[in-house]
C-alpha cells in the first residue's frame, strides 16, 4: 500500500508539472469525446451498434475527464493561493480560537463561560509578505505580555511560547539555568518529566506529546538576572492538512486549547515567579523578531 500510495502521488505531482496548455487540450478533447457519445447514445433512430459505441465512449471518455478537470484544478493553486491560505489560516483560523480561549469576549456572562479568560486583550501582529508566521500578544490584568508564536509551512504546525521567571524553579536546585531539552515521544516521559521547567506544565506536555506533538524547551539566562524559558510544540503530518477543513479544524483547535492550559498550569505552578513572556527584549526596540528567533533555535 504505500507504495501504491507513493505511486500515485508521484503520478499526480508529474501531472501537475505539465504546462497548464497540456491540461487544458487534454481537457478539451475529453470535452469533445463526452459529448460525442451523448450524441450517439441520446439521438433518435441510430442503429444499436452507434448507440453502444456512444455508451462506451462515455464509459472511458467521463472518468478520464473528472480526473483533468480537478488537475487542471490542482494546477491553479499556485504559489501566491497557497500563500493566501497559510496567511489565512495562521492569522485568522488560529487566531479566532485563540482569542475565543483566552480573552473575554462581548456579552458574555462568567457563569455561561466553562473556562474563565485568562487575559484581558489579545493582538495579532504580522507581515504582509511572510505568510508563515503570525505572532499574538496577550496581556493580563497585570500588564504583563506574553507572546505566541503560530508557524504554519502546509505540511506542519508550531506553536511557540515564552515564560520569564524571576529565576529557576525551586525544583531546579543545582541544576545550571542553561539547558535545551528535546522530547519526541512519550517513551521518554519518565526522564522527561524531572526536568524543572517542563514540570511547570507538565500536563500540557503530556498531552501534546500524546497527540504526536514534539516538544522543544530551551531556559537561557538573562540579563536581569532572570531565566527565559522557550517552549515549541510541534506537529509534522506527511501530507497537506491545509485542504482538509477536518484537519484545519482539530489543529487551530488543539493550538488554543494546549495554549490555554500551558497558561493556566504556569500561572498555577509558578505564578510569583512569571514576570512575563515576551520574544524580544521591550527595553531594546532593535531586539530579534520573534521569526528569527525560533528560527535559531
Amino acid at each position: 500500500m504505500p507504495a501504491q500510495r507513493e505511486s500515485d502521488s508521484a503520478l499526480r505531482d508529474s501531472l501537475l508539472a505539465l504546462p497548464p496548455w497540456t491540461a487544458l487540450a487534454a481537457v478539451g478533447l475529453l470535452g469533445v469525446g463526452v459529448g460525442a457519445g451523448f450524441v450517439l447514445l441520446l439521438v433518435p433512430h441510430l442503429s444499436d451498434a452507434l448507440r453502444g459505441a456512444g455508451g462506451q465512449l462515455l464509459l472511458i471518455t467521463l472518468p478520464v475527464l473528472a480526473i483533468s478537470v480537478v488537475v487542471v484544478a490542482a494546477s491553479r493553486a499556485s504559489t501566491k493561493r497557497i500563500d493566501s491560505m497559510v496567511a489565512t489560516y495562521v492569522r485568522e483560523t488560529i487566531g479566532d480560537k485563540l482569542e475565543a480561549y483566552l480573552v473575554p469576549r462581548k456579552h458574555e456572562s462568567e457563569i455561561s463561560r466553562r473556562l474563565p479568560p485568562l487575559f484581558d486583550s489579545i493582538e495579532r501582529h504580522f507581515a504582509k509578505e511572510i505568510t508563515s508566521f503570525c505572532e499574538y500578544w496577550l496581556f493580563d490584568k497585570h500588564g504583563r505580555r506574553f507572546d505566541i508564536l503560530v508557524k504554519s509551512n502546509v505540511f506542519n504546525i508550531e506553536i511557540c511560547l515564552v515564560l520569564d521567571l524571576k529565576s529557576a524553579p525551586p525544583a531546579a536546585g543545582d541544576t545550571a539555568p542553561h539547558m535545551s531539552y528535546s522530547i519526541d515521544s512519550l517513551d521518554e516521559w519518565s526522564s522527561a518529566r524531572a526536568n524543572p521547567f517542563l514540570g511547570l506544565v507538565s500536563e500540557t506536555v503530556h498531552g501534546s506529546l500524546s497527540e504526536g506533538y514534539t516538544v522543544y524547551i530551551e531556559a537561557i539566562d538573562m540579563p536581569d538576572g532572570g531565566i527565559s524559558v522557550t517552549y515549541r510544540f510541534r506537529q509534522k503530518l506527511n501530507e497537506n492538512f491545509l485542504t482538509s477543513p477536518y484537519l484545519r479544524r482539530y489543529f487551530s483547535e488543539d493550538a488554543a486549547i494546549a495554549t490555554y492550559f500551558f497558561f493556566a498550569q504556569a500561572f498555577a505552578n509558578a505564578g510569583n515567579l512569571i514576570t512575563g513572556g515576551s520574544f524580544a527584549d521591550e527595553t531594546n526596540a532593535a531586539g530579534p523578531s520573534p521569526a528569527l528567533r525560533v528560527a535559531e533555535l
